[in-house]
């Protein structure tokens, strides 16, 4: 039992210990602050908007309905670059809707014979 908490207590001092401040650059202060314990700056993006924005022209061509929708949602965002994106992403995804369109209308996909073709 005496175990168990000199290993907590070991744990508990590791875990609160804060990372140091890294090393200047020839003298320079960073441009960043450091206010996390762990070094790492607050104004990182998240790497959820590019996903997002990645998707959205993915399915702007591929899915143009579901891509509309998904440039629905990254215009309606907070940063502007992802709602620059989000209209560019609306725009392919109704180009691609009418260039689907048309391949479908055309009768490229349609076969003129019954035989399967095997």
């Amino acid at each position: 039992m005496r175990r168990f908490y000199q290993r907590r207590r070991y744990l508990y001092a590791l875990m609160s210990m804060s990372a140091t401040r890294p090393p200047t650059p020839n003298g320079k202060p960073w441009t960043a602050d450091y206010p996390s314990s762990n070094g790492a700056t607050a104004n990182v993006p998240s790497p959820g908007l590019s996903r997002l924005v990645v998707l959205g022209y993915i399915t702007a061509v591929a899915l143009p309905l579901i891509g509309l929708l998904i440039g629905i949602i990254a215009v309606t965002r907070p940063a502007k670059a992802t709602a620059r994106h989000g209209r560019w992403i609306i725009a392919i995804s109704i180009v691609a809707s009418i260039i689907w369109t048309l391949v479908f209308v055309s009768g490229v996909f349609t076969s003129t014979t019954n035989d399967v073709g095997y």
